[in-house]
């Protein structure tokens, strides 16, 4: 019974470690963010450098060979008969992932907003200048719709995974150049093994700071796909607020040099502030599209269709879950994505014009 014990008392403390880490982030977010936002992003520029020899994410493998460890002991343990040992071993080592994910990145969605960071002013806003916003993005989205490169049928022709992600660095080395909190650590980002899994689930991207990893599912729309690098890029600088990797997103979409970054980041803003102006004006909304190219226009239905195969029971439960853990950071769930909005028509108030 002395393993049992022992494995419940690791258990215990770090279920303790855990619960005052983030009690004290929230508590004390002046002083806890004053040094940990700062070691987290070496930690995921560290851990993305180990790891960035393997050209797919490393997790997905170890994940598997987790998977199989825990399969064989359990095995072991119902022959042996020590399956409370097994337990409470499993037990603990979940407690120490959580503990690691909280400790080296989780923390960060209790730290002070990027407007708070940077001055910009981000609140609540009147349907008026929501569509506004919306207007100028749907007109950025359409100068940068007739530009990028199309095969023969209208389709955009995507570069490769590995040149996206190279841009998608050089971007935020573009950003890094106006303020330093957006200098990147991590190699770039990587194609998931399992793209196709994550495309029933409803997920185009992910970032696993374990591994310090942003891995994109090349099942996901082409348009999509240099926003969604540009996203889970976000993230490795310590950014885990949904709506504010979205707006990081957009902000290196625009200071890229590329017509299919910048098309990508001005039709994704569009997209969300489309989606919250049609909840307050629908024919508001729907006017928008008068706006767009006949290119615009067939991407958007393009993405409809691509999307809609991957609809399903899998991907409820998945965003389910999804929903049930940005709540559990005080995230508004799933919701959090388009909270992105409130981003966009600051950005626009104070920029875009």
């Amino acid at each position: 019974m002395f393993k049992p014990v022992r494995h419940l008392i690791g258990a215990g403390i770090l279920t303790v470690l855990t619960a005052v880490s983030v009690l004290l982030a929230r508590l004390l977010p002046q002083f806890w963010f004053s040094f940990y936002t700062g070691f987290s992003r070496k930690a995921m520029g560290l851990l993305g450098t180990v790891w960035g020899w393997c050209p797919f994410p490393a997790w997905e493998l170890l994940l598997v060979l987790l998977v199989l460890l825990v399969i064989v002991g359990l095995v072991v343990a119902i022959r042996k008969k020590r399956v409370l040992g097994w337990f409470t071993a499993l037990l603990e080592l979940a407690l120490l992932l959580v503990f690691l994910f909280v400790g080296l990145w989780g923390l960060n969605h209790f730290a002070p907003t990027i407007g708070e960071q940077t001055g910009l002013q981000v609140g609540q806003y009147a349907t008026p200048q929501l569509k506004a916003a919306a207007t100028y993005y749907a007109e950025m989205a359409g100068s940068y719709a007739t530009r990028v490169e199309r095969d023969a049928e209208g389709n955009i022709v995507l570069p490769s995974f590995s040149a996206m992600s190279d841009e998608a660095v050089a971007a935020y080395g573009r950003l890094a150049a106006y303020n330093d909190r957006y200098s990147l650590s991590v190699p770039g980002a990587k194609p998931l093994l399992v793209s196709k899994a994550f495309a029933y689930t409803g997920t185009t991207g992910i970032f696993v700071c374990l591994t310090g990893e942003p891995g994109v599912s090349t099942e996901t729309f082409g348009l999509a796909q240099p926003y969604t690098i540009c996203h889970e890029l976000g993230h490795s600088l310590a950014v885990a607020r949904e709506d504010e990797a979205n707006y990081l997103g957009f902000l290196a979409c625009r200071a890229s040099e590329s017509d299919l970054f910048r098309y990508s980041g001005y039709y994704n803003a569009f997209i969300y502030c489309y989606n919250a102006l049609l909840e307050d004006s629908p024919s508001a909304a729907r006017s928008l599209w008068d706006l767009c190219p006949a290119e615009m226009l067939r991407d958007s239905d393009v993405q409809v269709e691509h999307n809609r195969q991957y609809v399903g029971v899998v991907q409820d439960a998945a965003q389910a879950v999804n929903d049930a853990y940005l709540k559990s950071f005080n995230e508004p769930g799933v919701k959090s994505y388009g909270l992105v909005v409130n981003y966009l028509i600051a950005e626009y108030l104070n920029n875009g014009q």
